[in-house]
């Protein structure tokens, strides 16, 4: 069975994410009022824990109430997941014909990776208009859905170009490197020939497999909001369909406007719908207006030990999108409690971090050294990201003694951007004993380019001290990650 490895999966969540922040970027400046309809969509952070959601698309424009589902890829290609045998998993299951689906390109670029600045549209009617024409591909692993892709025909070239004509049965160009490249847009399928519709004109460019210039589908869309009336989320609520619903509920909660309109009609749904995730969601959205019964709801469900977990965890990711000082709270107490599971309390101290203003007032500071290590590395994660400069050296000084908690912060401040020597070497000079071998260590760790100028001329009696351990440890190629993974890699197979 085809298990994904962790960090293979990371790596298509983080494409995924990337991808969908650039679309909504591009989106948003052609008049589009985005927001995310499917939660954690835009943000590669992965937990255990999952709340199984409704099929709902990723991206929702509160102005035209478009669904817009993102595809991001490191080849770009019109393709999307699909299954025959559960509806729920089809390709187009929560998506009307009006709707969108976006296809960017996105490649690796020094540890991250870069969305292009273009992004194709395609109308879900035409797609389904075309389905004759998509090829079904290989089938997913069954770790992966047991899902297969299915890939409507298009042309994207490789290289970066320009287009120099457009017939009714060619497109043709010149290369970046100066070829001239033509592309043909008859083609076959089952035996009947049919030919791709064109999306560009003489004088276009395109990048390097970023640009989709035919395809199955008679046009591309707009990124620009289409003129009309705003939709009317209230329909919604009627809808047929949980993820109808969902969409209606959800998008209430980020129109202020209608608050006085909308509280009732979510306080029903809140209260009467057969559906957990839906009435968590409403009271996301009655929070969201400052209702204090969506805040009841929240928390009771949040710290309520009977409830589902999946759901507890689900109310624990919803509070950061909270700025309050009522979402600090409960995820402090959340965060504070050992009985709550520890990928719960994990996802507080992520929480935290989000919308807390300092390491200080966020409370993670305690729990750098939790019992729990998952806790433990969550917080100092989320300690990293919210050091400030102007008490850096109030949190340098809480290490100390405490060999576990000065490891989580000297950890936390490494990952920190901040210019954090200067202040060390200045610290070192007045510190003893177990306080001033943590921050010697934390210098060592930071490593010769970034501190030995700074160390030579304010504390060069320091070098010694760091050289060694630059020499032996930091700059030792046995330490690095990939090549100790190889070593404990080949010690277990020697034979015993």
């Amino acid at each position: 069975m085809g298990f994904k490895s962790d960090r293979e999966f990371l790596r298509n969540v983080s494409i995924g994410a990337i991808g969908t922040r650039k679309i909504a970027t591009i989106l948003r400046a052609g008049g589009f009022q985005v927001i995310e309809l499917e939660r954690y969509c835009s943000n590669n952070k992965i937990w255990a824990t999952k709340i199984k959601r409704l099929r709902v698309p990723d991206l929702l424009c509160l102005k035209s109430g478009i669904r817009i589902e993102c595809r991001a890829k490191a080849n770009l290609k019109i393709t999307m997941s699909h299954s025959v045998n559960n509806t729920d998993r089809a390709w187009d299951q929560g998506l009307r014909d009006n709707d969108l689906v976006a296809f960017i390109r996105v490649w690796p670029a020094d540890d991250s990776w870069v969305a292009s600045e273009r992004l194709a549209l395609f109308r879900v009617g035409d797609m389904r208009s075309a389905w004759s024409l998509a090829k079904r591909e290989a089938m997913k692993a069954a770790s992966q859905g047991s899902e297969f892709q299915v890939t409507w025909p298009a042309v994207v070239p490789n290289k970066a170009g320009t287009v120099v004509s457009v017939s009714s049965d060619t497109i043709k160009t010149v290369l970046s490197n100066g070829r001239r490249q033509s592309y043909r847009l008859s083609r076959q399928s089952n035996g009947e020939e049919f030919t791709l519709t064109s999306h560009v004109t003489v004088g276009d460019t395109f990048g390097d497999g970023d640009t989709i210039l035919a395809s199955a589908m008679p046009g591309l869309v707009s990124p620009i909001v289409p003129e009309g009336r705003r939709y009317d989320f209230f329909r919604d609520l009627k809808g047929g369909t949980a993820e109808t619903v969902y969409v209606g509920v959800k998008a209430l909660g980020f129109l202020p406007e209608l608050a006085a309109k909308s509280r009732k009609p979510l306080c029903r749904i809140m209260e009467s719908s057969e559906d957990g995730r839906i009435q968590l969601e409403a009271a996301a959205s009655l929070a969201r207006l400052g209702c204090e019964e969506g805040w009841n709801s929240i928390s009771r469900i949040a710290t309520n030990t009977d409830m589902p977990s999946e759901l507890r965890m689900e109310s624990t990711l919803i509070l950061p999108e909270l700025p309050d000082h009522r979402s600090l709270d409960l995820l402090k107490a959340l965060l504070e409690n050992t009985s709550n599971e520890p990928e719960l309390r994990a996802a507080a101290a992520w929480g935290l971090a989000a919308i807390s203003v300092d390491a200080e007032s966020s409370g993670l500071l305690a729990y750098l050294d939790d019992s729990d290590e998952l806790v433990a590395v969550h917080a100092i994660m989320g300690v990293s990201r919210v050091l400030k400069a102007d008490n850096l050296e109030s949190i340098l000084l809480q290490i100390g003694d405490n060999d576990r908690h000065s490891a989580g912060l000297v950890r936390a401040v490494l990952l920190t951007q901040l210019p954090f020597v200067p202040q060390v070497v200045r610290l070192i000079g007045r510190s003893r004993r177990k306080q001033r071998q943590w921050l010697l260590y934390l210098l060592a760790c930071h490593g010769r380019t970034a501190c030995s100028e700074h160390v030579q001329n304010e504390a060069p009696e320091l070098l010694e001290e760091l050289d060694c351990f630059w020499t032996h440890h930091v700059e030792n190629w046995t330490n690095r990650l990939d090549v100790a993974d190889e070593i404990d890699f080949l010690r277990s197979q020697v034979a015993n």
